[in-house]
Protein backbone atom coordinates (compact mmCIF):
# COMPACT_ATOMS: atom_id res chain seq x y z
CA UNK A 1 0.00 0.00 0.00
CA UNK A 2 1.44 3.37 -1.05
CA UNK A 3 2.18 6.24 1.29
CA UNK A 4 -0.46 8.45 -0.31
CA UNK A 5 -3.10 5.75 0.11
CA UNK A 6 -2.26 5.41 3.79
CA UNK A 7 -2.47 9.18 4.15
CA UNK A 8 -5.89 9.27 2.50
CA UNK A 9 -7.17 6.49 4.78
CA UNK A 10 -5.81 8.32 7.82
CA UNK A 11 -7.48 11.58 6.80
CA UNK A 12 -10.75 9.77 6.08
CA UNK A 13 -10.77 8.06 9.50
CA UNK A 14 -9.80 11.31 11.21
CA UNK A 15 -12.69 13.02 9.42
CA UNK A 16 -15.13 10.37 10.61
CA UNK A 17 -13.83 10.84 14.15
CA UNK A 18 -14.11 14.64 14.03
CA UNK A 19 -17.61 14.56 12.53
CA UNK A 20 -18.83 11.85 14.92
CA UNK A 21 -17.33 13.01 18.20
CA UNK A 22 -17.33 16.71 17.32
CA UNK A 23 -20.91 16.56 16.09
CA UNK A 24 -22.08 14.78 19.23
CA UNK A 25 -20.18 17.32 21.35
CA UNK A 26 -21.96 20.22 19.65
CA UNK A 27 -25.30 18.43 19.96
CA UNK A 28 -24.66 17.77 23.67
CA UNK A 29 -23.93 21.45 24.30
CA UNK A 30 -27.08 22.52 22.45
CA UNK A 31 -29.23 19.92 24.21
CA UNK A 32 -27.87 20.93 27.62
CA UNK A 33 -28.56 24.64 27.06
CA UNK A 34 -32.10 23.96 25.80
CA UNK A 35 -32.72 21.77 28.85
CA UNK A 36 -31.49 24.47 31.22
CA UNK A 37 -33.90 27.00 29.74
CA UNK A 38 -36.73 24.49 30.06
CA UNK A 39 -35.89 23.73 33.70
CA UNK A 40 -35.77 27.42 34.64
CA UNK A 41 -39.20 28.12 33.17
CA UNK A 42 -40.90 24.87 34.29
CA UNK A 43 -42.18 23.77 37.72
CA UNK A 44 -39.89 22.05 40.20
CA UNK A 45 -40.43 18.29 40.62
CA UNK A 46 -42.08 17.14 43.85
CA UNK A 47 -39.62 14.66 45.34
CA UNK A 48 -42.08 13.79 48.12
CA UNK A 49 -44.66 12.32 45.71
CA UNK A 50 -45.36 8.58 45.76
CA UNK A 51 -43.73 8.20 42.35
CA UNK A 52 -41.38 10.75 40.88
CA UNK A 53 -40.31 10.80 37.23
CA UNK A 54 -37.27 12.98 36.54
CA UNK A 55 -36.50 13.55 32.88
CA UNK A 56 -32.97 14.29 31.71
CA UNK A 57 -31.41 15.71 28.53
CA UNK A 58 -30.08 13.07 26.16
CA UNK A 59 -28.82 12.84 22.61
CA UNK A 60 -31.21 11.78 19.84
CA UNK A 61 -30.66 8.29 18.36
CA UNK A 62 -29.09 9.54 15.12
CA UNK A 63 -26.52 11.58 17.05
CA UNK A 64 -25.71 8.58 19.26
CA UNK A 65 -25.11 6.50 16.13
CA UNK A 66 -22.83 9.23 14.78
CA UNK A 67 -20.94 9.21 18.08
CA UNK A 68 -20.40 5.45 17.91
CA UNK A 69 -18.97 5.79 14.41
CA UNK A 70 -16.62 8.54 15.57
CA UNK A 71 -15.29 6.55 18.52
CA UNK A 72 -14.94 3.44 16.34
CA UNK A 73 -12.69 5.38 13.95
CA UNK A 74 -10.66 6.96 16.77
CA UNK A 75 -8.11 4.18 17.52
CA UNK A 76 -7.48 3.38 13.86
CA UNK A 77 -6.97 7.04 12.94
CA UNK A 78 -4.59 7.50 15.87
CA UNK A 79 -2.59 4.35 15.09
CA UNK A 80 -2.20 5.23 11.41
CA UNK A 81 -1.25 8.84 12.18
CA UNK A 82 1.43 7.86 14.69
CA UNK A 83 2.90 4.68 13.19
CA UNK A 84 2.03 4.49 9.49
CA UNK A 85 2.38 8.02 8.08
CA UNK A 86 6.11 8.40 8.71
CA UNK A 87 6.69 10.05 5.35
CA UNK A 88 4.36 12.87 6.45
CA UNK A 89 5.75 14.00 9.83
CA UNK A 90 3.09 16.69 10.24
CA UNK A 91 0.23 14.17 10.39
CA UNK A 92 0.94 12.74 13.86
CA UNK A 93 1.16 16.05 15.80
CA UNK A 94 -1.89 17.47 14.02
CA UNK A 95 -3.96 14.34 14.70
CA UNK A 96 -2.90 14.17 18.36
CA UNK A 97 -3.60 17.87 18.89
CA UNK A 98 -7.06 17.59 17.33
CA UNK A 99 -7.91 14.47 19.36
CA UNK A 100 -6.73 15.87 22.70
CA UNK A 101 -8.66 19.10 22.24
CA UNK A 102 -11.81 17.41 20.96
CA UNK A 103 -11.79 14.75 23.68
CA UNK A 104 -11.50 17.45 26.35
CA UNK A 105 -14.51 19.31 24.91
CA UNK A 106 -16.44 16.06 24.53
CA UNK A 107 -16.00 14.83 28.10
CA UNK A 108 -16.89 18.27 29.41
CA UNK A 109 -20.03 18.49 27.26
CA UNK A 110 -21.41 15.07 28.20
CA UNK A 111 -21.35 16.05 31.88
CA UNK A 112 -24.71 17.73 31.20
CA UNK A 113 -26.39 14.61 29.80
CA UNK A 114 -28.18 11.89 31.75
CA UNK A 115 -30.95 9.29 31.79
CA UNK A 116 -34.54 9.40 33.00
CA UNK A 117 -34.81 8.55 36.70
CA UNK A 118 -37.99 7.17 38.29
CA UNK A 119 -38.30 6.96 42.08
CA UNK A 120 -40.98 4.75 43.62
CA UNK A 121 -41.62 3.11 46.97
CA UNK A 122 -40.05 -0.18 45.82
CA UNK A 123 -36.96 1.17 44.10
CA UNK A 124 -35.68 3.36 41.30
CA UNK A 125 -35.25 2.98 37.56
CA UNK A 126 -32.42 4.68 35.71
CA UNK A 127 -32.94 4.36 32.00
CA UNK A 128 -33.53 0.64 31.41
CA UNK A 129 -31.98 -0.49 34.71
CA UNK A 130 -34.23 -1.14 37.73
CA UNK A 131 -32.91 -1.33 41.31
CA UNK A 132 -34.82 -2.17 44.50
CA UNK A 133 -34.19 -0.11 47.61
CA UNK A 134 -33.65 -3.19 49.76
CA UNK A 135 -30.70 -4.13 47.54
CA UNK A 136 -28.97 -0.77 48.03
CA UNK A 137 -26.37 -0.57 50.78
CA UNK A 138 -24.81 2.83 50.16
CA UNK A 139 -25.86 6.12 48.56
CA UNK A 140 -23.21 8.82 48.29
CA UNK A 141 -23.16 12.21 46.63
CA UNK A 142 -20.06 13.45 44.83
CA UNK A 143 -18.74 15.97 42.38
CA UNK A 144 -17.50 14.43 39.14
CA UNK A 145 -15.59 16.48 36.61
CA UNK A 146 -14.23 15.39 33.27
CA UNK A 147 -11.06 13.97 34.81
CA UNK A 148 -11.45 14.02 38.62
CA UNK A 149 -14.00 13.55 41.38
CA UNK A 150 -14.64 14.41 45.04
CA UNK A 151 -17.05 12.92 47.56
CA UNK A 152 -19.80 15.14 48.94
CA UNK A 153 -19.58 16.01 52.63
CA UNK A 154 -22.16 14.52 54.97
CA UNK A 155 -24.37 16.54 57.33
CA UNK A 156 -22.25 18.50 59.78
CA UNK A 157 -19.08 18.24 57.69
CA UNK A 158 -17.44 21.14 55.88
CA UNK A 159 -18.27 21.37 52.18
CA UNK A 160 -16.10 23.26 49.71
CA UNK A 161 -18.46 25.91 48.26
CA UNK A 162 -16.61 25.76 44.94
CA UNK A 163 -17.36 22.04 44.52
CA UNK A 164 -21.02 21.46 43.72
CA UNK A 165 -22.12 17.78 43.96
CA UNK A 166 -23.54 16.60 40.65
CA UNK A 167 -23.77 12.78 40.90
CA UNK A 168 -25.09 10.10 43.24
CA UNK A 169 -23.16 6.84 43.54
CA UNK A 170 -24.92 3.71 44.75
CA UNK A 171 -23.61 0.34 45.92
CA UNK A 172 -25.67 -2.86 45.92
CA UNK A 173 -25.71 -5.75 48.34
CA UNK A 174 -23.67 -8.26 46.38
CA UNK A 175 -24.89 -11.11 48.55
CA UNK A 176 -28.38 -10.51 47.12
CA UNK A 177 -27.74 -9.37 43.56
CA UNK A 178 -24.97 -9.67 40.99
CA UNK A 179 -24.50 -6.20 39.47
CA UNK A 180 -23.44 -6.03 35.86
CA UNK A 181 -20.47 -3.71 35.41
CA UNK A 182 -18.35 -2.84 32.42
CA UNK A 183 -14.60 -3.43 32.40
CA UNK A 184 -13.92 0.31 32.73
CA UNK A 185 -16.30 0.51 35.71
CA UNK A 186 -14.60 -2.42 37.43
CA UNK A 187 -11.12 -0.90 37.23
CA UNK A 188 -12.01 2.81 37.19
CA UNK A 189 -13.88 5.17 39.44
CA UNK A 190 -16.72 2.67 39.99
CA UNK A 191 -14.60 -0.11 41.47
CA UNK A 192 -16.43 0.17 44.83
CA UNK A 193 -19.81 1.47 43.68
CA UNK A 194 -22.10 -0.32 41.24
CA UNK A 195 -23.65 2.64 39.48
CA UNK A 196 -23.74 6.39 39.09
CA UNK A 197 -26.72 8.75 38.66
CA UNK A 198 -25.78 12.00 36.98
CA UNK A 199 -27.97 14.74 38.44
CA UNK A 200 -29.25 16.89 35.58
CA UNK A 201 -32.87 16.92 36.79
CA UNK A 202 -33.23 20.51 37.95
CA UNK A 203 -32.96 19.71 41.69
CA UNK A 204 -29.92 19.92 43.94
CA UNK A 205 -27.93 16.75 44.56
CA UNK A 206 -28.54 17.17 48.30
CA UNK A 207 -32.31 17.09 47.72
CA UNK A 208 -32.09 14.09 45.40
CA UNK A 209 -29.82 12.19 47.79
CA UNK A 210 -32.12 12.93 50.75
CA UNK A 211 -35.18 11.74 48.82
CA UNK A 212 -33.44 8.51 47.80
CA UNK A 213 -32.18 7.80 51.31
CA UNK A 214 -35.64 8.41 52.80
CA UNK A 215 -37.22 5.95 50.36
CA UNK A 216 -34.49 3.40 51.03
CA UNK A 217 -35.02 3.68 54.80
CA UNK A 218 -38.80 3.22 54.48
CA UNK A 219 -38.33 0.21 52.19
CA UNK A 220 -35.92 -1.43 54.62
CA UNK A 221 -38.27 -0.81 57.54
CA UNK A 222 -41.17 -2.31 55.60
CA UNK A 223 -39.17 -5.36 54.50
CA UNK A 224 -37.88 -6.26 57.95
CA UNK A 225 -35.11 -8.77 58.70
CA UNK A 226 -33.76 -11.00 57.38
CA UNK A 227 -32.96 -9.58 53.96
CA UNK A 228 -31.17 -12.33 52.06
CA UNK A 229 -31.37 -14.28 48.85
CA UNK A 230 -33.72 -17.32 49.09
CA UNK A 231 -31.89 -20.64 49.18
CA UNK A 232 -32.48 -23.15 46.37
CA UNK A 233 -35.93 -24.66 46.77
CA UNK A 234 -36.91 -22.24 49.54
CA UNK A 235 -40.23 -20.42 49.30
CA UNK A 236 -40.28 -17.15 51.19
CA UNK A 237 -43.50 -16.82 53.25
CA UNK A 238 -45.84 -13.88 52.77
CA UNK A 239 -45.61 -11.05 55.26
CA UNK A 240 -49.38 -11.03 55.84
CA UNK A 241 -50.97 -14.32 54.72
CA UNK A 242 -54.46 -13.10 55.71
CA UNK A 243 -54.30 -10.04 53.44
Amino acid sequence: MGDQTVLLITVALLTVYVVGVGGSTAAAIGTREAWRRRVRSGPRPDLAASEVVLDAPSLPPEVRALRVAGWAAFPFALALAVFADRHYPWVAPVAVLVMVALNAYYFTAVQGLGERLTLSADGFRLGARAVRWIHVTDLTGAHMGAFRGMRMSEAGEWQDPKVVPNVVFYRLNRALVHPRKSIMARFGRLSYFDGMIRNVFGVTTEQLLRAMRDRQRLALEAEGPPIRRPRPGEVRPLKNPEA
